[in-house]
C-alpha cells in the first residue's frame, strides 16, 4: 500500500485513533486518569510503581490489538532509540536476572544514529525475548497507520514519516512521578544493557 498518500494515511490512522479511544470502557479511562495521583501517594519503591505503570499501560493498550498494525514479527521498532530511566533499566535488570550498567549521567542520542542495522540487544530470532519486562517507550509504542509503511527504515526519512500512535498524558505523567524528587538518568537501552540478556545455566 506505499501508493497511498499520506494524508490518507493521516485520515485513516486519525479515525482508527478515535475507534480506540471509544472501545475502551470508562471504567478503565477513569483509573487510567487517576493514575498520576495514586501514583504520587504511593509509599512504596519505583520498581514497585513502576510495575503498576506497566500494569495499566497493558490494560489500556490490550484494546489497540484491533486497531495497530502492528503484527508479530514485525520488528521495526526495536532499531529505534529506546530511552529509558535508570529505575526502569533496574526493574528490568531484576526480572531478567541481569544487572544494568551503572551510569553516572544521562545519554543523549541522535536519532540518526539509529537504523536496520541497529538492533536492540534483547531482540531475539525477530522477537523480544524480555516481552513481558520491556520498557514503557516499547509497550506504548503503537502503530496505528493501515500498514507498516512507516516502521520501514527506508522510510524513516520521508517528508510526513510519522507512526501515528495515541498520546495517553496520564501515563506519562504517571511515568515521570516515579523518580519522586530524584533527577533520573536516562540514555538507550544500549547504553544500559549493551549486551543484552545473560544465558542461564
Amino acid at each position: 500500500m506505499s501508493e497511498l498518500t499520506p494524508e490518507f494515511r493521516q485520515i485513516r490512522a486519525s479515525a482508527k485513533l478515535d475507534d480506540f479511544f471509544s472501545s475502551v470502557e470508562p471504567e478503565l479511562k477513569a483509573y487510567v486518569e487517576s493514575l498520576p495521583q495514586r501514583i504520587s501517594k504511593m509509599n512504596a519503591r519505583s520498581s514497585i510503581k513502576l510495575k503498576v505503570v506497566l500494569d495499566t499501560v497493558d490494560r489500556l493498550y490490550d484494546h489497540a490489538a484491533n486497531f495497530a498494525a502492528c503484527k508479530k514479527g514485525c520488528s521495526h521498532c526495536c532499531h529505534v532509540s529506546v530511552p529509558i530511566t535508570d529505575y526502569e533499566a533496574r526493574y528490568i535488570g531484576e526480572n531478567i536476572n541481569t544487572a544494568p550498567v551503572l551510569l553516572k549521567h544521562s545519554i543523549r542520542h541522535d536519532l540518526s544514529e539509529f537504523s536496520d542495522k541497529t538492533p536492540c540487544p534483547f531482540l531475539k530470532d525477530n522477537a523480544c525475548s524480555i516481552y513481558e519486562f520491556r520498557p514503557m517507550t516499547c509497550r506504548i509504542h503503537v502503530n496505528f497507520d493501515i500498514d507498516n509503511y512507516w516502521c520501514l527504515y527506508e522510510n524513516w526519512n520521508k517528508p510526513d514519516a510519522i507512526i501515528p500512535r495515541p498520546t495517553i498524558h496520564a501515563l506519562s505523567a504517571a511515568y515521570h512521578q516515579l523518580a519522586g524528587k530524584l533527577k533520573p538518568i536516562v540514555a538507550d537501552i544500549r547504553d544500559f544493557f549493551p549486551n543484552g540478556k545473560l544465558v542461564s545455566d
